[in-house]
């Protein structure tokens, strides 16, 4: 069997990986989580707290 690899199938297949890939990224990254909000409490103390 002799298999014949042309520079217009290359393309095509690389345009095809390309568009399959920015499909799935896009749907991945919709349905990522937000970002937390402010913390209720501050995890450094303020500049005028004395801290001991």
């Amino acid at each position: 069997m002799k298999v014949i690899c042309s520079f217009s199938l290359l393309l095509r297949l690389a345009f095809w990986l390309v568009a399959v890939a920015l499909v799935a990224g896009v749907s991945l990254g919709q349905h990522g989580e937000s970002a937390p909000g402010r913390p209720d409490t501050p995890v450094v103390a303020a500049h005028t707290t004395d801290v001991r």
